[in-house]
């Protein structure tokens, strides 16, 4: 029997020291795979585990279980684990240290409601309700972005990089320097729950076939001198793929713009409305009954939104802003499907309007983006479903 025992704790002992090996190697195997970054000439061999981790210039280290399986974005329906609106991040390559800690991507498009208490408050010491009259949310669009000439605004854009804003082309031209703020709110007041930033234009990338006359290819991108620090209010946008059809109902559009055409004064709270996508026949319809006349055939660089009878239009001021419309139907994620370019008159009963087809450009946006070494991964909606465009290990913008 004595025997028989210290074989039994031999083999206890053994089985041990076997399993805490193993347990110890794993760890090792782990460091070494998922928190060192990983280079151009490593791509092909660890394309299906550690690319992930690692590549990506937007992501933030947690557990890999905090993660999603293809690493691209967090784990949101886990009570207690990790809640999306604290997140921070950076734009460099990051390295994770701890031993089980992956380098998650934060995903683009994201809505982002409940930063803080839904009761927003002016100067006028009157406290208005969060969405009534559309306001929306402090930090709740928070690719929107404001452009400002000589310290004043000009028009809006959206963030699609942290270096990257993409707004009208008639807003940037003629080229000049603009100061691009992100996470902006309320322009009256400096006391927002976060503060907003600001970043001058280096390069403005007005599309080549821009009429400043039809308006039509009315796109443009500023590059920025320095990238933008994601946070809670500052976030980028998804572009989506070039063959889009969109007709979803529940799109949003935002901006400072004027709440009506005449006389109207522009809005210091962002403003959001809800607007249907309307296709370019019915578009060139209406717009045919206006001012255009009975010839008039809306350009393929334009799609349509808006035309019903509770007179919710952009209007002016809001120029180069965003319309965004939910990936899917019922999801809390967006992506950009037009950037607002014209109308014919705004708050008025059957108005709409006239945005440039972002599914259109998405082909050009990439190749300027490639071209000046962006990785277009962060503004595409599914990770996994596109060609890689990494093009230097440093990931220089220039």
């Amino acid at each position: 029997m004595a025997h028989r025992y210290i074989y039994y704790e031999v083999l206890l002992t053994f089985f041990f020291c076997v399993k805490m090996t193993i347990a110890i190697l794993l760890a090792l195997f782990m460091k070494l795979t998922l928190t060192q970054p990983i280079t151009h000439a490593d791509f092909d061999d660890l394309f299906d585990y550690a690319l992930y981790p690692d590549f990506s210039e937007n992501c933030i280290c947690v557990p890999y279980w905090q993660c999603k399986e293809d690493y691209s974005g967090l784990v949101e329906d886990g009570v207690g684990i990790m809640d999306i609106r604290l997140m921070k991040s950076t734009v460099n390559t990051v390295t994770c240290t701890g031993d089980f800690d992956v380098c998650c991507q934060i995903e683009c498009g994201r809505q982002n409601l409940g930063i803080v208490s839904r009761i927003l408050h002016t100067n006028s010491s009157t406290t208005i309700e969060a969405n009534s009259k559309n306001y929306a949310y402090f930090g709740e669009l928070p690719w929107m972005l404001g452009i400002l000439q000589n310290d004043m605004f000009k028009c809006g854009a959206s963030l699609i990089h942290p270096q990257v804003a993409i707004t009208a082309a008639h807003c940037v031209s003629p080229i000049e320097k603009y100061v691009v703020r992100a996470g902006e709110w309320n322009w009256e007041t400096k006391t927002e729950p976060l503060p907003h930033e600001d970043q001058s234009s280096k390069k403005i990338l007005i599309h080549p076939k821009y009429n400043p006359q039809t308006l039509s290819n009315d796109i443009a991108l500023l590059i920025l001198e320095k990238p933008f620090k994601l946070s809670e209010n500052v976030g980028v946008i998804c572009i989506p793929s070039p063959h889009l059809f969109i007709t979803s109902k529940k799109c949003i559009a935002s901006g400072w713009g004027k709440n009506s055409q005449n006389p109207g004064r522009y809005q210091s709270i962002l403003k959001k409305i809800t607007l249907p996508i309307i296709s370019n026949y019915q578009c060139s319809q209406k717009l045919r009954t206006k001012v255009l006349g009975p010839f008039f055939k809306l350009d393929k660089s334009f799609i349509c939104a808006g035309g019903g009878a509770n007179k919710k239009d952009t209007c002016k001021g809001d120029g180069g802003g965003p319309l965004v419309c939910p990936i899917t139907e019922e999801s809390n994620r967006y992506h950009q499907v037009g950037i607002v370019s014209w109308g014919l008159t705004c708050g008025t009963h059957e108005s709409l309007g006239v945005y440039v087809n972002i599914a259109l450009f998405s082909d050009w946006i990439d190749k300027q983006m490639i071209y000046y070494k962006f990785d277009t991964r962060i503004y595409k909606t599914n990770f996994m479903n596109f060609h890689l465009n990494y093009k230097s290990e440093e990931n220089s913008y220039f």
